[in-house]
């Protein structure tokens, strides 16, 4: 099986997995916010200074990301000697997850739309709403909401760094990225900010948001290579 399938096939089954679990059993999303409250809505490692650094930091660190890859690509263009390839590459798959994956789905798509509480706003946990399963639309959130965690998002754009090379650099990169995400969105979880859904469905988002502007441009590649080869010699 190519690469390119095997990370599909790998896509579709995390998808698969997700869907039967936290639609068959949508209350492991309470039970584990529940190991880190501590009762009347208080969940203690909101205010851990490692945890709470993290979380503000990695907004941060987000801008900071972009901010480079646009540097980066700005300096190819005007000085495309000076910039190695990979790295232009890198720097562009980059701002395209940034853009598209985790501003223009994870935020502009789900966060402002899907209207899922957060842990500390549900009943369960002395907050006024009552808690909705990850894959089911509400409307008691109207911005800025659960579902899913932006900031795991930005620890899984991580993996943009691997999307242009070969396999087992895509390998690499993608296991960095969801490392990063994931510790990041437990952090989250502790502080009642997330549900674990929240960060195994982002991870998911960012996968496929990945993969497809991967697929973009491997198609944009072999267009121009047959239009090169297509020219008379």
């Amino acid at each position: 099986m190519k690469a390119r399938r095997r990370e599909w096939a790998w896509l579709a089954a995390g998808w698969l997995l997700a869907v039967v679990v936290f639609r068959g059993w949508p209350g492991l999303d309470l039970w584990v916010s529940a190991q880190f409250h501590a009762g009347a809505g208080v969940f203690p490692l909101d205010e851990h200074p490692v945890v709470r650094g993290v979380y503000l930091v990695v907004p941060w660190l987000g801008r900071a990301m972009f901010v480079a890859s646009l540097l980066v690509l700005l300096w190819a263009w005007r000085r495309p000697a000076a910039v190695p390839r990979p790295w232009a590459r890198r720097a562009g798959a980059m701002a395209l997850v940034l853009v598209l994956g985790l501003t223009g789905v994870v935020h502009g798509v789900f966060k402002d739309h899907w209207g899922r509480p957060r842990p500390v706003h549900v009943t369960e946990f002395n907050g006024p709403h009552p808690f909705q399963p990850a894959l089911q639309r509400s409307d008691l959130c109207q911005r800025n909401c659960s579902f899913v965690s932006g900031h795991a998002g930005t620890g899984y754009v991580l993996m943009a760094m691997g999307l242009f090379g070969a396999p087992a650099t895509r390998r690499r990169w993608w296991a960095i990225g969801l490392t990063s995400g994931l510790l990041i969105g437990l952090g989250r979880v502790m502080q009642g900010g997330h549900f674990a859904s929240d960060v195994v469905f982002g991870a998911l988002i960012i996968g496929v948001c990945a993969a497809l502007i991967r697929e973009a441009w491997l198609r944009l590649a072999l267009a121009r290579r047959r239009r090169r080869l297509a020219r008379p010699a």
